[in-house]
């Protein structure tokens, strides 16, 4: 892995396209030819959940029985998947995370003669990875200098396979040599083979191409005839699903849904529960479409997206709009108090007329309007340095925090007393009726 740092983030698109393109084909002009016998991968680090790859699809294979998921079944239906990949336009980098097949070599115990000789397969596996990788024995000092000693054949003797059989095992009745009581079969086999729900899984991978979205490639590709006939050629207990960005994505969605949901029942709990009544309630949850407007419309205008980072500025930018209204509501209710205190109680709003209450609300307006600005002035202040350089991370969230405080607290300002006016005027709502419960 090579990790090159750009000196500004408008090269890196290009500067990755190149070295890709180079590493494919090479390039005359600068003597450089193309790296063969290898998958050389050119990829941005990008923020977020960790993907291997944004295109990806998993086979499945039974679990139990006679059914067991066999090998050749899954590479073989992996192959034709890729050729479906292979097909878009949009996709390079094709392959399976089961990588090419590798020599292994087998240890085939005789489980009759390993019982006679006192070997377990515990011990045969311990004897070979010390024979061949190393048993930890001590640790030499040497001042401050340490230096760990293991044991393990001698290297000419870790080259050969009849040097490998001739080696002796531990058992409980002494050493043995191993063609005693186990085979060695080199074989050809699969370097890797996953696991997902404890069930085999091959995943067909790739990468999509600038101009295209890894989504929509999938998509693409789910809907197509080729994939149509390939999922009836499935063998039965075979099964898939979609992997890569799309899996995480969804993955997300579903699990944010979830947060946003015990969240906003606990606001509205917890606003029921103060407020003795829903109408508030309804009135301070309906700012955060108004929070809403001007997130969007500030990453549309910064050109960033809807990503992390962002939607957790707007689950901030949430609260503090929701704040600036219960701020409001407060004062407000101090104000419509004191009001119909004074008041002879002639008025259809608690003993208030319309042009009394009304002057209420103005009031709050008025005099709540410099601590609001204010509290949203130094909260936009504080955002501007990640705004303009706190580089990919923090950019769009703090652009979307800044353009929705803006919007929402001008609109918070007109539309809380607004729905707060039509609940009590309209709705004959009363604004205090805790007021008349305790007269």
């Amino acid at each position: 892995e090579v990790v090159v740092r750009t000196t500004a983030g408008a090269f890196t698109d290009e500067y990755s396209r190149a070295v890709q393109r180079i590493a494919s084909e090479g390039d005359e002009a600068l003597g450089l030819e193309s790296v063969t016998g290898a998958r050389v991968i050119v990829r941005q680090l990008m923020m977020g959940p960790v993907v291997d790859a944004p295109i990806g699809i998993r086979i499945f294979g039974p679990r139990l029985g006679a059914g067991f998921a066999d090998l050749s079944v899954m590479r073989e239906q992996s192959v034709k998947l890729e050729a479906l990949f292979r097909d878009h336009p949009g996709t390079w980098d094709i392959y399976d995370t089961w990588g090419s097949p590798s020599d292994q070599m087998d240890v085939l115990v005789d489980e009759d003669k390993a019982n006679l000789a006192g070997v377990t397969n515990a011990s045969l596996a311990r004897t070979l990875n010390a024979y061949l990788s190393g048993h930890y024995i001590t640790t030499f000092r040497e001042g401050d200098h340490q230096v760990p000693v293991y044991l393990r054949l001698p290297a000419q003797e870790r080259q050969s396979l009849a040097e490998l059989r001739s080696a002796y095992v531990e058992g409980f009745r002494g050493k043995v040599p191993l063609d005693s009581v186990a085979t060695l079969q080199a074989d050809w086999k699969p370097a890797k083979i996953d696991r997902r729900f404890l069930q085999r899984v091959i995943e067909v991978r790739a990468r999509n191409l600038p101009g295209y979205s890894a989504n929509d490639i999938v998509k693409d590709v789910l809907g197509s005839e080729g994939f149509e006939a390939w999922k009836r050629e499935l063998p039965p207990g075979y099964w898939w699903e979609v992997g890569g960005e799309l899996f995480e994505s969804a993955q997300s969605q579903d699990d944010l849904k979830t947060s946003i949901t015990i969240s906003l029942l606990a606001i509205v709990l917890l606003l029921i529960i103060q407020y003795n009544g829903i109408v508030k309630p309804i009135i301070i949850l309906a700012t955060l479409p108004l929070a809403l407007i001007g997130a969007l419309w500030g990453l549309y205008l910064t050109d960033n997206a809807l990503g992390f980072m962002p939607n957790l500025g707007l689950l901030s930018l949430f609260g503090i709009v929701v704040n600036t209204a219960i701020i409001f509501l407060e004062f407000a209710d101090k104000l419509i108090k004191e009001k119909i205190e004074a008041s002879d109680g002639s008025g259809p709003i608690q003993g208030l007329t319309k042009e009394e209450f009304r002057g209420c609300l103005v009031e709050a307006g008025k005099v709540r309007l410099l601590p609001i600005s204010m509290t949203t002035l130094t909260t936009i202040g504080g955002l501007m340095p990640l705004a303009l350089a706190g580089g990919p991370l923090w950019e769009g969230m703090a652009w979307l925090m800044i353009f929705g405080l803006i919007v929402a607290t001008v609109l918070t300002l007109f539309v809380v007393p607004s729905l707060y006016a039509i609940f009590v005027e309209t709705f004959h709502r009363k604004p205090l009726p805790q007021l008349e419960l305790a007269k």
